[in-house]
């Protein structure tokens, strides 16, 4: 049982700003497109009944 939370331990290492490296946020290269906006692939529904429907 000591040898599976050592490794447990050894995992969790990313709640220490410490050991690891900063995350860079994400950049979007569009703005986000809502669930009740045109879908952008031209379609003319709306995103959440057309692509947004199968996320």
């Amino acid at each position: 049982m000591a040898a599976i939370e050592s490794v447990t331990k050894e995992t969790s290492c990313c709640s220490h700003s410490s050991c690891c490296a900063p995350q860079e946020p994400i950049v979007r290269d569009k703005p986000k497109v809502g669930r009740n906006d045109p879908c952008p692939c031209g379609n003319g529904r709306k995103f959440k009944k057309c692509c947004g429907k199968n996320r």
